[in-house]
């Protein structure tokens, strides 16, 4: 997606946008999720200055890059740094390997688990990117996440999200029926309920049709959640007005 279509986009819902390019350090497989940051702030600098745009990463947490990822991270000008799970025991989970001899209870719990070791690795980051990822392509009959099934682990993650004063991200990438965001509430509700005050709204777009997808109905869910939306400029929550 061409950046000028993005804004374009963006520009016809009268929002703004931050650019978020997507780094993995080692990805298995063919894919390449890496950038040059001396390019990518080169191209898109004059955007920045004259247009509604932030410029910011989406970082792959993984152990054995977390040094790398910070190192990164912390010499660029980016007005966010966002911070997410693709990567579980060497397999993407959008694919089906890692499921293989796993149920549901196990496969949920490990990776909750990797977000709450992954966000203290990765304390540098501002927002934690779409917690139900997970849930995309998990080949379960029930692949949703219940706060009720695993509050344990959801009640870590958060503490360690507050602790670390990393935000929650609501991706509307699942919004497209009325059911995903129902089952999701509870576990945004819980984060409000523990201490936290802001959550930002991303649309996951890797196509211009899908920029601020399903935006207003975001900002209701983070209302009856007790959340305030914001966007992060210079890696500074900014409330949204």
């Amino acid at each position: 997606m061409m950046l000028t279509a993005a804004i374009t986009a963006a520009k016809q819902q009268n929002i703004g946008i931050t650019i978020t390019d997507h780094i993995d350090f080692y990805f298995p497989g063919d894919d390449i999720y890496e950038f040059d940051c001396q390019k990518y702030f080169s191209a898109y600098k004059k955007y920045r200055d004259n247009e509604n745009v932030l410029l910011g990463v989406e970082i792959g947490m993984q152990d054995t890059t977390a040094e790398q990822s910070q190192q990164f991270a912390v010499n660029q000008p980016f007005d966010m740094i966002i911070i997410s799970q693709h990567i579980l025991e060497n397999y993407d989970l959008y694919y089906n390997d890692y499921y293989q001899n796993k149920d549901k209870q196990t496969a949920y719990r490990i990776y909750l688990e990797a977000l709450i070791k992954g966000m203290n690795l990765h304390s540098f980051g501002n927002v934690l990117g779409h917690i139900d990822y997970i849930c995309r392509k998990a080949p379960y009959n029930d692949v949703h996440l219940y706060y009720d099934e695993f509050s344990q682990q959801i009640d870590k993650l958060w503490q360690c999200a507050l602790d670390n004063n990393i935000i929650p991200e609501i991706n509307t990438r699942r919004f497209d029926n009325n059911i995903n965001p129902k089952h999701l509430l509870p576990i945004y509700k819980r984060y409000h309920d523990m201490g936290g005050q802001y959550a930002t709204i991303g649309s996951d777009a890797h196509v211009e049709s899908a920029i601020g997808y399903k935006f207003m109905d975001a900002v209701c869910f983070l209302k009856e959640a007790g959340l305030i939306p914001v966007y992060f400029k210079n890696q500074q929550p900014v409330i949204m007005v």
